[in-house]
């Protein structure tokens, strides 16, 4: 009994007394018995003219600077340069040279797919959506299975199993609940800090209020500039005139500006009260989406060199802000390619080898370039001391081909 319960999830969504799923109540619930709810307060409750749901997101990030904060995150984790390593069993020093062609094999077929790091781009959509969901069009000839090509397809289209955590696809037949899909056909990569959220910590719902408030400050900017930024024409007429008189009066002003213009009886006077700090008012517009925009790249990057030194900043905080940039860097690296080593690279295997006993693992290449005139210090100093360095090594470490 004791084994039993090790091996199954005992605090899982089935006991909760908050019901998170969709579907009839079981204790044991089979797969495609239910779905998971969606617990995304923005999704679930928001709206913004005809937009809703994952639409929602998508036309959040279109606003410039989310957009440019977003793609830069994602881009400091596809713009790496990555590589596979070859299985290697335990306590062998090197991969065997099966091992080591596999390996290959699999580097060449991701290389011919065709703008793979694009589709890594793709991937990282789970940052602003909490999860991203990739068909894979797979292409088999006499030679082998390869990949034609890896499809990125919209967050809307997709339920979770309320069990296994698969992924369904809602069809024109089943658009609520969505049916059961192919094994080793979708790659599903997430950014999430719940294992119980199959649809992932989405970035856009701590933006989108920032979001909002632009929206809305933008707004009066424009009416603000409108009406503040140059002059009205006001035209008089007569307190008497008659109703051609008063059209053709309104109709001088249109012509002298489009926008805001007025007429107004020659007896009637317009008076302006300004406030003393009309300067600092026209600037609130401007501070206010600045601190938005600060408040979504904080959000994004974890840390923004203007949040708390102004504009300018110190070359302290700016290596605090690398720092936390390359943290976040290589999380965000290591969560896809533990994605990607749990899906297509296996699946990829499995197609065209048989009998393996480890898969090769892709990898990014995070690692600190050498500091070549350290290490030249150092080689020079045991040198020196008497120890010797083979050419093999030498040219290996500081990439020459050395001669005597």
């Amino acid at each position: 009994t004791l084994i039993s319960i090790m091996q199954n999830e005992t605090a899982s969504i089935v006991t909760d007394y908050i019901r998170q799923y969709i579907g009839p109540i079981s204790q044991v619930p089979e797969p495609g018995s239910g779905i998971f709810i969606n617990f995304d307060r923005v999704l679930t409750t928001q709206s913004y003219k005809e937009l809703a749901w994952y639409d929602l997101y998508a036309e959040v990030g279109r606003d410039p600077h989310i957009k440019a904060v977003m793609d830069s995150a994602r881009l400091d984790v596809a713009g790496i340069a990555w590589d596979m390593s070859a299985y290697m069993a335990p306590k062998a020093k090197k991969a065997e040279a099966r091992d080591e062609a596999i390996a290959q094999f699999v580097k060449e077929v991701l290389n011919d797919i065709g703008f793979f790091t694009q589709h890594l781009f793709n991937f990282m959509d789970a940052i602003g959506m909490g999860f991203a969901a990739s068909e894979i069009i797979w292409d088999p000839k006499p030679e082998g299975v390869f990949v034609k090509s890896i499809l990125n397809r919209p967050q809307r289209r997709f339920q979770f199993d309320a069990r296994d955590r698969s992924l369904r696809l809602r069809s024109m037949d089943n658009p609520y609940y969505g049916n059961p899909l192919p094994p080793k056909k979708f790659i599903v990569h997430r950014v999430s800090a719940q294992w119980e959220n199959p649809f992932g910590d989405a970035a856009y719902q701590s933006l989108y209020w920032m979001w909002l408030f632009k929206r809305t400050i933008q707004k009066f900017q424009m009416m603000h500039l409108e009406v503040g930024a140059s002059s009205i024409p006001i035209v008089k007429h007569p307190q008497a005139a008659t109703q051609e008189l008063k059209d053709e009066a309104e109709s001088i002003a249109q012509q002298i500006r489009q926008g805001a213009y007025g007429r107004i009886p020659d007896n009637f006077e317009i008076l302006w009260a300004e406030a003393k700090n009309t300067i600092q008012n026209s600037q609130a517009y401007d501070l206010a989406l600045k601190m938005c925009d600060e408040q979504i790249s904080k959000a994004v990057q974890g840390q923004t060199l203007t949040t708390d030194t102004g504009t300018s900043g110190t070359r302290a905080q700016g290596e605090v802000h690398r720092e936390t940039a390359t943290t976040r860097d290589m999380f965000r690296a290591h969560g896809l390619e533990d994605t990607l080593n749990a899906t297509l690279i296996p699946w990829l295997v499995d197609f065209n080898f048989a009998d393996v006993e480890g898969y090769p693992k892709f990898r990014f290449d995070l690692e600190d370039p050498d500091d070549l005139v350290q290490e030249a210090t150092i080689v020079k100093t045991l040198t020196d001391a008497g120890f010797d360095f083979s050419d093999e090594e030498l040219s290996g470490k500081f990439n020459y081909t050395l001669t005597k």
